[in-house]
């Protein structure tokens, strides 16, 4: 007779043969990891590359990510040039056939959906780091987010067959609730009264597209190039003639420069957010709330601000 113990065993030996069997979906940042999760389930073992901590700009080709796409059955990536600087070392370092660009299971998803700031004329290295194909971070618009997730359920369903409508079905369903969500979240930010933001770097212009916000100068003179002081000068002096309400860093800047740039510009609030899903933000609503929570917090701080203002006045 087998004994309890043996069986139980035997049922963990399988689960875990199972699991090691799964799928494997290699994504270069979080935010798509997490659409993987919603759409997929425990269909797919996943592993997101880059973090919600961290700048997808520039990251290592580490050994630990070249093994993992030397395994990998599909990997997603944002595209419009956000991985250039490592994604295509790590494709050829780990010589995998099956997930070479071109291949079937490669896909970008950032050009399928409507592309912002694609830059008209000739580009130099004097612009800074410009991507031809126009601004990368589409997934921080919830409604792109929503047509992202329907092109990824369509090659989920192409590695699974058998749950190709389920993904479908999952993908229609978070699209919804995205497009559900996004209307109180306008509702909400156009009741903050803020309008007009500064940022580090043009990661938010999905965003602020989406839910009337004009970007009113970024910290950086140039995409990828550091804050000079003749530049943050003209930042200060554009954002005390316009009003502007806000600075919002990108949670992997430091916040020391637009904090001292904030010290000379009257009721103006300093705030890190998150820009893609991570530990804490753990899903895209989770992320989105956050950021929207960000920008209705400047109602609660106008009167503090004022009244420091008025303080420092008087001195």
């Amino acid at each position: 007779m087998i004994s309890k113990k043996l069986i139980f065993f035997i049922l963990l030996f399988f689960v875990s043969v199972q699991a090691f069997a799964l799928p494997k979906v290699i994504t270069t940042t979080s935010d798509l990891g997490a659409i993987v999760g919603e759409i997929g389930g425990n269909n797919f073992s996943v592993t997101s590359i880059c973090d919600g901590t961290r700048d997808p700009h520039f990251l290592e080709a580490k050994p630990s990510y070249i093994l993992a796409v030397s395994k990998a059955d599909l990997v997603i990536a944002n595209g419009l040039g956000l991985e250039v600087g490592w994604l295509p070392k790590l494709l050829t370092a780990a010589r995998n056939p099956k997930v070479t660009e071109n291949s079937s299971g490669y896909l970008e998803v950032g050009s399928a959906v409507k592309v912002l700031e694609i830059p008209e004329g000739p580009i130099n290295r004097s612009q800074g780091d410009v991507h031809p194909e126009g601004n990368p971070h589409v997934t921080l618009d919830p409604i792109r987010l929503g047509e992202i997730a329907l092109v990824i359920a369509e090659k989920l369903g192409k590695i699974v067959p058998k749950s190709a409508e389920s993904f479908k079905k999952n993908a229609l369903a978070f699209q919804l609730k995205l497009q559900e969500k996004t209307k109180d979240w306008q509702k909400r930010i156009a009741a903050s009264g803020v309008k007009s933001v500064i940022t580090h770097h043009k990661t938010l212009t999905y965003f602020f597209d989406r839910f009337g916000i004009t970007n009113a100068g970024m910290l950086e003179p140039f995409p990828g190039v550091p804050p000079t002081a003749k530049h943050i000068l003209s930042v200060i002096q554009n954002a005390s003639k316009n009003n502007v309400k806000m600075i919002l860093i990108e949670n992997y800047f430091d916040s020391k420069i637009a904090e001292k740039a904030a010290s000379q510009i009257p009721n103006i609030l300093v705030a890190s957010v998150p820009v893609a899903v991570s530990s804490k933000n753990k899903t895209s609503f989770d992320l989105f709330e956050e950021l929207v929570a960000t920008i209705e917090s400047y109602k609660k701080e106008e009167k503090k601000l004022k009244e420091e203002k008025k303080a420092k006045d008087q001195v």
